[in-house]
């Protein structure tokens, strides 16, 4: 069944077309990847869809019954203190129920209320339509889902304060808020930014499991291939489909690439021939052959110009004003902290000019944190950050809060670079794809990626000789990630860089750190070094394992068979419980039948005696769903 269609969709900026004619439809269970260099149009798309912007001409159909969730690149956290609060907003409906609901107990439980028939009737009536409607609504299973879905997202406090949240933990939360809203069609645009590889894993295998639609924006080629069926290409303004996931994409562009080209070879030599058969007539004066030729050659000209031209990639380039001496960095006991959270404690390392240092960890252990401090943004709280001699960092943002959003990019670059003239700074906005009318736009119409290009931009033109980055490639497409990898790898200086992003870090870490609980672990190779000392150390420890003792080995059979039992027993504790629930259930409706029998409600004895058991059998119910989340 077709939930949503868009047929002839038209959007421009000014005189800047975005969209044209753009014409798709989304089945109920279709599991789409939108993709396109950035600057495409891929979130203006999203956003027509959600209805948060208009567009131009065309038409949109969205079924009448279809819940829509959206998750933006801005998470739209702001509102929020509290991960609870966010949470728990979602249901803000439920909860006027519920409070409804106890209102209209309190007046049923007065004894006053019973002096009169008609109101108490009319009051169990309210009762008994909005009891049905919040059951519907999914009213008495809101806090066991709220805690399952902080359990999955690797929150323990849902008292923490989202300021204190790093860009993955917000992206995850934003997520949780749409999955307690249970939408008929997701639409998510970029949600593996910020992402680290346990979150990455955990959002792959809930949408592998998702019963319905939904369409991903993603330059993540791995996350694509695991969770879409169909890919949507938005090029030159229009949109292309292609059935398979990207690798399966790829092949198939690839293929009618080919294919183009031979078509394209073969017009080329017919224009050629034509070309030559019309200055043959015109010689001999055969003015009608040449005319038709002439019409011929009319006709092919615009098909062999109209194949679709690739697309102008970025230009990067790192150049450094001067070099740094050999030393380049030396920490010494460095120690940070929130609260009782040990960021780094009594940490000790060198840097030297040319390494290439990759530092990985999961998100909200501190990598952010401690590039602020190297960039002097944070003071150390303990031990020292001493630069070596002429040394000249750089920080690359990656939330990129340091811009002014009613600048333009003109005046952002310009600020970087007061000493270059108008023609220089426009060439070198041509390099990062921002070309005309782009560099008038305002930093608060720019897309993720192009506000990347901007910092990235702002970064290449201090020309400095220590790059700190964090998480460079976040918002880039695939082929402007490419280049900047290229860009890194020729760059003269050094470079130490915070990633999540495993194919960028084999290209360019010549030295990867590791962050563990508050220390930083050192790996002095590259990004498949430390790939082989991690596996060294899994084997290491397997090979320990073996050796130990048969009276060992028995004891982990003996534990392993427990588990075996533990497991078969918590499964027959989920089958009683389900059989319990359901009991249960069935004499709850039994109840509420007997709650709009009038020898119940109008017999204030029996009716108080009802509403107990009714009351008790809510309670029982509760239980049963906390017992079953607990063994589920």
């Amino acid at each position: 069944m077709t939930i949503l269609s868009v047929s002839n969709l038209n959007k421009s900026f000014g005189d800047t077309i975005v969209l044209e004619n753009i014409s798709f439809s989304i089945e109920e269970n279709d599991r789409i990847g939108l993709i396109g260099l950035n600057g495409t149009g891929k979130s203006t798309l999203l956003k027509i869809l959600v209805g948060s912007m208009p567009y131009d001409s065309g038409n949109i159909y969205i079924d009448k019954n279809i819940k829509i969730g959206y998750l933006a690149q801005d998470t739209g956290l702001e509102g929020y203190k509290t991960i609870g609060e966010a949470l728990s907003s979602v249901f803000l409906k439920q909860k006027e129920q519920e409070d409804e609901l106890h209102r209209l107990e309190n007046l049923m439980a007065s004894p006053k209320i019973y002096e009169d028939e008609d109101r108490l009737e009319d009051l169990m009536h309210q009762y008994s339509m909005l009891f049905e409607e919040f059951k519907e609504n999914g009213g008495f299973e809101i806090e066991s889902r709220i805690r399952g879905v902080l359990k999955g997202l690797g929150f323990t406090d849902e008292d923490l304060e989202i300021s204190s949240l790093s860009g993955g933990q917000k992206t995850r939360l934003a997520l949780g808020r749409i999955l307690l809203e249970s939408p008929d069609l997701l639409l998510l645009d970029e949600p593996t930014n910020y992402l680290d590889l346990e979150s990455l894993q955990w959002l792959e295998g809930f949408l592998k499991n998702y019963p319905k639609a939904f369409m991903i924006v993603s330059h993540d080629r791995y996350f694509l291939d695991n969770t879409v069926k169909k890919i949507f290409e938005l090029e030159n303004n229009t949109i292309t489909l292609y059935n398979g996931n990207y690798s399966e994409f790829v092949d198939k562009k690839q293929a009618l690439a080919r294919i183009h080209e031979k078509q394209e070879k073969i017009r080329q030599k017919e224009i050629q021939k034509l070309e030559e058969n019309i200055q043959t007539f015109i010689s001999h004066r055969n003015y009608i052959q040449a005319e038709n030729r002439k019409r011929r050659l009319e006709e092919l000209l615009p098909k062999s110009m109209s194949g679709k031209s690739s697309a102008p990639a970025v230009r990067l380039r790192f150049d450094m004003q001067d070099s740094s001496g050999k030393e380049v960095l030396r920490i010494e006991n460095l120690g940070f902290s929130y609260g009782d959270k040990n960021i780094l404690k009594n940490v000790n390392l060198k840097v030297f000019r040319g390494e290439r240092i990759g530092i990985i960890g999961p998100n909200g252990i501190g990598k952010t944190t401690f590039l602020k401090i190297l960039a002097g943004q944070l003071e150390p709280q303990e031990g020292f950050v001493n630069f070596g001699h002429q040394v000249e960092p750089v920080y690359f943002e990656q939330e990129q809060q340091d811009f002014s959003s009613k600048s333009t990019v003109l005046d952002e670059m310009w600020n970087a670079a007061p000493g270059l003239s108008l023609t220089e700074i426009r060439t070198f906005l041509a390099g990062l794809l921002f070309f005309q009318d782009d560099i008038e736009k305002t930093v608060d119409v720019l897309s993720g990626g192009e506000k990347s290009r901007l910092s990235l931009g702002r970064v290449i033109l201090q020309g400095a000789n220590l790059l700190l980055l964090d998480e460079p490639t976040n918002h880039l497409d695939i082929i402007s990630k490419e280049n900047l990898e290229e860009a890194l790898k020729s760059f003269k200086g050094t470079i130490i860089a915070v990633s999540h992003d495993r194919y960028f870090l084999s290209k360019i870490a010549t030295r990867i750190w590791e962050f563990s609980d508050g220390n930083i672990i050192d790996f002095d190779g590259s990004f498949s070094y430390y790939l082989e000392k991690k596996n060294e150390t899994a084997k290491t420890e397997v090979a320990s394992e073996n050796k130990e003792s048969k009276t060992v080995i028995q004891k982990i059979k003996l534990r392993k068979r427990q588990e075996r039992e533990k497991k078969r027993q918590e499964e027959l504790a989920i089958k009683e419980l389900e059989e319990n629930i359901l009991k249960k259930e069935e004499e709850l409706e039994e109840l509420e039948h007997m709650l709009c029998q009038p020898e119940v409600y109008s017999n204030p004895e029996n009716s108080q005696k009802v509403n107990k058991a009714y009351n008790q059998v809510i309670y029982d119910l509760e239980q049963l769903y906390d017992e079953l989340d607990r063994l589920a």
